[in-house]
């Protein structure tokens, strides 16, 4: 690949982290397949990338959506292949105490956090694998920290981590890498509903994340595959680098 030809695919792109990533990515050059579940938005993201030189495919949807899913594969390859996949969209489900919990919701929270991002990985593998591409999926403290209330949302990206590092695993011999992300706390529309009575202005914007991404795009995917990355915390990894 060249620098001029390389594609990504993001997912819940319409603003906050992922809105950034695809920014850090056009900046570089790529062309881009963003997703999200509404038009409006995802279509002022697009406008923006596009003045920047790049070419950019919205594809608005529920990323639960199988025919959604299979035209980002599509675009990707009408964009001539695909080096990137970023899973972001996220789903973050009622805050508060398991006991409570309404355990059906789980066929939505667990669908949209672990398995569409499966779903579109496997879908994604073929041109993956052609470019030796990367698979990015973003996962939150809450995987580890057994936060109180934070059970439901916390279990799904749990899932996501260990499909992440089995997947680098099964997939290194194929070429295909595989990270996690863990962004950290910022100001975004998700956190604020996770504290809809609480005043988050002391937390740093998504942009905040900017220096992380361009390393990561510096790095040789298979020297950094199955690792897991705090994109805000002193990181020697990567820290010492930028």
């Amino acid at each position: 690949m060249t620098k001029t030809n390389r594609v990504a695919i993001v997912t819940g792109a319409s603003r906050g982290l992922g809105e950034v990533i695809a920014t850090v990515l056009a900046e570089r050059g790529y062309h881009l397949v963003i997703n999200a579940k509404m038009a409006e938005p995802l279509h002022r993201v697009a406008e923006s990338l596009w003045n920047r030189g790049v070419r950019v495919v919205p594809v608005d949807g529920d990323i639960t959506d199988a025919s959604k899913r299979g035209r980002l594969v599509d675009a990707a390859r009408d964009l001539g292949g695909l080096d990137l996949l970023v899973n972001n969209a996220s789903m973050l489900g009622r805050i508060g105490p398991l006991a409570d919990f309404d355990v059906p919701s789980l066929g939505r929270i667990m669908p949209v956090n672990a398995g569409a991002p499966l779903a579109l990985i496997q879908l994604a593998l073929p041109l993956l694998k052609e470019r030796r591409g990367l698979i990015v999926n973003i996962t939150s403290d809450a995987a580890h920290g057994a936060y109180p209330g934070w059970g439901p949302y916390g279990a799904s990206k749990a899932a996501l981590e260990l499909i992440t590092k089995t997947l680098a695993a099964e997939l290194r011999d194929a070429g295909v890498s595989a990270v996690l992300v863990d962004p950290g706390d910022m100001r975004t529309r998700m956190h604020q509903e996770a504290f809809p009575n609480e005043d988050i202005s002391d937390r740093p914007l998504p942009d905040v994340t900017v220096p992380f991404w361009r390393w990561l795009l510096d790095q040789d995917p298979q020297a950094v595959s199955g690792e897991r990355f705090a994109a805000q915390k002193e990181d020697v990894r990567w820290l010492q680098q930028v």
